[in-house]
C-alpha cells in the first residue's frame, strides 16, 4: 500500500501560523448565580372537576393525582433593582425577578383518568438577589429545572396544594471585545440579604383567672405497675372475701407533675373452681372479676422522709368507674397508696368502694414479685 503523505491541521493549513494577540467580540459574564426556590402552593380545581372527584370519593374510589411542567411556558421577567449599598462590592444591586411556568395537573380514578380533572395552572416565583449589575449590562434569567408533586393529604375543600421546585439560572452580561486566555468557571454563592432592622412591641396578654386556671402543679408524682397472679379482697352485694386471680394494675399520678397527666386501670380475672390457687370464699363459683377505671383526681398527699428530705410515698384519693363481672357499671371513690422503699421494699394499696362492691388491693414486692413502684419530687419554679 503506498503511503499517503498527511498533514496536521494548522489553522487554515497557512505555514508558518504563529501564536499572537487576537481581539474577538463575545459575551461577558458580568455575574452568575443560581437560585432555587421550593414552595407549596394552592390552586383551584375547576368547579366540574370537584364535582366529579367527591361524587367518585363517595362512591369508595380511590382518588390519586400528579403535576407536571407544561413545555414551553418557562419564563423569567426583570421587575427592577435598587442598590445594595455594600461598601466591599461597588456597583452592587438588589435585582428583583420574576420566575413563571405553567403545571398541568391530572386526576385519576382507581389509576384511570378522570373526566374533566386535566387543567392546567400557572405558578409563579419572585426572588430578590444581590448581584453585580453595573449600566450598560443586562440580565439574563433562565428556568434549567422544575419538579412538581400534588399534595393531595393537604385538599383544602376545592383546593388542592402543589409542591413546587424550580432552579433557575441569573447572569449578568454585555457585549465586549476582549483579548482573553480563559479556563471554565461557574457560579458563585449567593449573598445573603440582610433584613432591615425592626423592633417589635412587647405583646401584652390578656388578664389569667389565677383562681381556677392555670391548675397547680403537683407537689410529688409516682407510679405503680403489676401484672400477675394476685390475692386480694373483693365484696360485691355484701358477698365474697378474699380471691386469687390474674391481676393487671397501672397506676400514674401527677405524670409530668401535671395532675391531668394522672390515671388508674385495673383489671381483675378471678380464678373459679378447684384450680391450684382456688378462689378461697365459701361461694367459689361466684365471679369477682372486675374492671375500674379513674376519672378524677384530687391534689395527691406527699410522704417524705423526715432524715434525707426526700419524697417516698403519696397518697391519692379520686373517683371512678368500677364494672363487675356480668353486672352494671357504678359510680366509685378510690384511695391509692404507693411506698417506694428500694429494695424489695415497695407497696401498692388500693381501697375501691362503689355502691354495692368494695375491692382492696394490697400489694408488696416482697409477695407480689414483679411489682414496679416509683415516687419522687416535683420541682418548681422557682419564686
Amino acid at each position: 500500500m503506498k503511503k499517503r503523505n498527511v498533514k496536521s491541521i494548522q489553522g487554515r493549513q497557512v505555514v508558518p501560523n504563529p501564536i499572537g494577540p487576537e481581539c474577538i467580540r463575545v459575551t461577558k459574564v458580568y455575574d452568575w448565580v443560581v437560585l432555587t426556590n421550593r414552595d407549596r402552593n394552592k390552586v383551584q380545581i375547576p368547579e366540574a372537576c370537584f364535582a366529579a372527584i367527591e361524587d367518585a370519593r363517595h362512591d369508595g374510589n380511590t382518588i390519586t393525582a400528579t403535576c407536571s411542567e407544561v413545555v414551553g411556558t418557562r419564563s423569567c421577567d426583570f421587575i427592577g433593582a435598587i442598590p445594595a449599598n455594600i461598601p466591599s462590592v461597588p456597583g452592587a444591586q438588589i435585582v428583583s425577578l420574576a420566575f413563571h411556568v405553567h403545571i398541568r395537573v391530572q386526576f385519576f380514578c382507581n389509576g384511570e383518568p378522570l373526566p374533566g380533572c386535566n387543567f392546567v395552572v400557572p405558578v409563579s416565583f419572585m426572588d430578590e438577589v444581590i448581584l453585580c449589575f453595573p449600566e450598560g449590562t443586562e440580565i439574563n434569567c433562565n428556568i434549567f429545572d422544575v419538579q412538581c408533586t400534588v399534595v393531595l393529604n393537604q385538599m383544602l375543600g376545592d383546593m388542592v396544594v402543589l409542591d413546587v421546585t424550580m432552579c433557575k439560572d441569573v447572569q449578568v452580561e454585555a457585549e465586549v471585545k476582549l483579548e482573553v486566555e480563559a479556563k471554565f468557571c461557574g457560579p458563585r454563592p449567593v449573598i445573603p440579604i440582610q433584613e432591615e432592622g425592626v423592633v417589635c412591641p412587647t405583646q401584652r396578654f390578656p388578664q389569667q383567672c389565677p383562681t381556677f386556671f392555670p391548675t397547680l402543679n403537683c407537689d410529688c408524682q409516682g407510679s405503680a405497675d403489676f401484672s400477675g397472679e394476685a390475692s386480694i379482697l373483693v365484696f360485691e352485694d355484701g358477698l365474697g372475701g378474699p380471691t386469687t386471680g390474674n391481676l393487671d394494675l397501672t397506676a400514674l399520678v401527677c405524670d409530668q407533675c401535671t395532675l391531668s397527666g394522672s390515671r388508674i386501670q385495673v383489671t381483675f380475672i378471678d380464678t373459679l373452681g378447684p384450680t391450684p390457687t382456688p378462689t378461697g370464699t365459701p361461694d367459689a363459683d361466684i365471679d369477682q372479676s372486675f374492671t375500674f377505671t379513674a376519672n378524677d383526681f384530687n391534689q395527691p398527699t406527699c410522704v417524705t422522709d423526715p432524715v434525707t428530705g426526700l419524697v417516698t410515698g403519696l397518697t391519692a384519693t379520686g373517683t371512678g368507674v368500677i364494672t363487675p363481672a356480668g353486672g352494671v357499671p357504678e359510680n366509685a371513690i378510690f384511695t391509692l397508696t404507693l411506698a417506694d422503699a428500694d429494695p424489695l421494699g415497695d407497696t401498692a394499696t388500693l381501697l375501691i368502694t362503689g355502691a354495692t362492691s368494695t375491692v382492696t388491693i394490697a400489694l408488696t414486692e416482697a409477695a407480689n414479685p414483679g411489682l414496679e413502684v416509683e415516687v419522687g419530687d416535683c420541682d418548681r419554679f422557682p419564686v
